[in-house]
């Protein structure tokens, strides 16, 4: 059976809010995207929470719905087109009212999609020239430092905020479930989106596989089996280095980083995307950010993105094969025969190599290095992971096949830089000492 034809058996749920959302008319035209359909954004800050409201309707969360929860999802949706079509004219308003007051920070869907949609339902549609716009914006606006590190640590330095969101983790970690769809064609999808280059053809075949993949549920799947029996999965998440328990479990709302991705507590998650951000003011407020970093926390792999969990089961796939120190190991994707090569051929590699095989002393440096090279599983995909997770919270897609191909190519050759360093690192303390 082909990854397509697996695919076909159940309703994918962005098809299924696709199709509703067009279902709904003109009218929500500045909620959607030039297709037609939602944005991202329109489906994370208001279809999601506000309209399906997943928190209470788990049956909608699934990536494949069955016919009637697909049945009732179009419902759900096309009954609220009045609230759809009034939170519309209070977005647009509010643009509007935001290039009057000249303000130029924050992302003004972020900010403003869940409020119109809650004027909508308490106001109903704006007037014209609706006074509640210009008072919403400074309400919104007032904290110029919305990001920071220090409201983070102000804002979860309140008992009944930790509360609230260990009580939000708890549900949502319980809503994970493993389907029973099979995960053969899947996997058997891997070898051609990691297999050799080829020409226009089987680029074109490539990105069609990719894109069934990222439909398919085999990684949230897998994601979700990882809670309950690990010993089902095709590899171990503690070799590999994404937790340090099998079964994985629920991570801590606070404490310090523990090391390994998927353990990692809600608000050291939420630090590290502060501190990579270039731009905060892109970011929603830190309220939000650690609400949704719950449920970022509580998704498979601590990935609410389908197509960015596709992405790290491809990248675990391609990551236990590696192994730049053994003469014997062969990858079995093509992408990870390349990468093996290049590994190979790093002087580091050679010298590290050459050290094993003499048996003479090795520096404490050198043997990290040697440590990682050993297990390159670990440090390629806690970076990979990292990754991801960014890209998830910025919502930049993971759908074309090829940019996921460089993706994948980076992290190696970012890990490698590391190793680079750290032995540049050591050679400067032996010649300064």
């Amino acid at each position: 059976m082909s990854t397509e034809t697996a695919v076909a058996v159940a309703h994918p749920r962005r098809a299924v809010i696709d199709r509703a959302w067009r279902a709904i008319g003109p009218g929500v035209e500045v909620l959607s995207g030039e297709d037609g359909g939602p944005l991202r954004r329109t489906v994370k800050r208001i279809i999601d929470p506000l309209v399906l409201r997943l928190r209470v309707n788990s049956e909608f969360s699934a990536p494949f719905v069955a016919a009637d929860v697909a049945e009732a999802m179009h419902d759900v949706i096309v009954g609220h087109g009045d609230q759809l079509r009034a939170a519309a004219q209070w977005f647009a308003l509010l643009k509007r009212e935001r290039r009057r007051l000249r303000i130029t920070t924050g992302n003004a869907q972020e900010l403003y999609f869940p409020v119109c949609y809650e004027l909508a339902v308490t106001k109903g549609a704006p007037g014209q020239h609706d006074a509640a716009a210009e008072q919403v914006l400074r309400e919104l606006h007032g904290d110029r430092d919305r990001t920071a590190i220090e409201v983070l640590n102000q804002h979860v330095s309140d008992r009944a905020v930790i509360a609230g969101l260990q009580r939000q983790l708890d549900a949502s970690w319980r809503d994970v479930r493993a389907g029973a769809e099979i995960t053969e064609p899947f996997m058997a999808g891997l070898t051609t989106v990691l297999g050799s280059v080829g020409g226009y053809h089987d680029s074109v075949a490539r990105q069609r596989v990719w894109r069934a993949m990222i439909a398919d549920a085999t990684p949230y799947n897998l994601g979700a089996a990882a809670r309950v029996d690990a010993a089902g999965l095709p590899w171990s998440i503690v070799a590999v280095g994404l937790s340090a328990t099998e079964p994985q479990q629920a991570p801590g709302i606070t404490g310090t980083d523990k090391g390994r991705p998927l353990d990692r507590s809600v608000v050291e998650r939420v630090r590290a995307t502060l501190r990579r951000a270039l731009d905060r003011e892109e970011l929603p407020d830190v309220p939000l950010l650690c609400a949704e970093e719950v449920d970022r926390a509580s998704a498979p792999w601590g990935l609410l993105a389908e197509d960015k969990q596709a992405a790290l089961v491809a990248g675990i796939e391609l990551a236990v094969d590696l192994a730049p120190l053994s003469e014997n190991a062969e990858p079995r994707y093509d992408l990870g025969s390349v990468m093996q090569a290049r590994l190979r051929k790093e002087a580091y590699v050679l010298h590290a190599r050459r050290y094993l095989a003499d048996g003479g002393p090795i520096h404490p440096r050198q043997q990290q290095v040697i440590d990682d090279l050993a297990a390159f599983a670990r440090p390629y995909l806690s970076r990979l992971w990292a990754r991801l997770h960014g890209r998830d919270v910025w919502q930049e897609p993971c759908d074309d096949v090829d940019e996921i191909r460089s993706v994948l190519e980076g992290v190696a050759r970012s890990v490698s830089l590391d190793h680079r360093q750290r032995i540049k690192t050591m050679l400067e303390l032996q010649v300064a000492g």
